[in-house]
């Protein structure tokens, strides 16, 4: 019997500032495609991709909201942020447009340590 491996897509990157995120949802998506359980962390900077009220119109850019909304439905449901990287932008949980689960920093290490494939972009 094969076990299932385990995929962690680390988001390092504040909204808007490369492809890096867009490429990460693409691989998460493909990898929901064909059964791959995939976990998603957002790191420093990247939890102001989760927050609510983005006004990518300004700066002429598309957001990935509506992405990132459509994940449930492809049973991506493993979200997980940093208490400290939501608390030094003022955010809560409430804020974000996700329901992630909330890490203390300490256990960061343990935690990627869990995964079989980690794909930090």
């Amino acid at each position: 019997m094969v076990t299932q491996k385990k995929l962690l897509l680390i988001f390092r990157n504040p909204p808007f500032s490369s492809s890096a995120n867009r490429d990460n949802l693409d691989i998460a998506l493909a990898c929901s495609a064909f059964d791959i359980p995939v976990s998603l962390l957002f790191l420093n900077d990247a939890v102001l991709q989760l927050h609510k009220n983005q006004q990518s119109h300004l700066l002429e850019q598309k957001d990935l909201t509506k992405t990132l909304n459509a994940l449930e439905m492809y049973d991506i449901d493993q979200c997980y942020v940093i208490d400290e990287h939501l608390a030094r932008y003022q955010l809560s949980k409430d804020d974000l447009i996700l329901n992630c689960h909330s890490l203390a920093r300490e256990k960061l290490a343990s935690f990627i340590h869990d995964f079989d494939v980690v794909i930090n972009l």
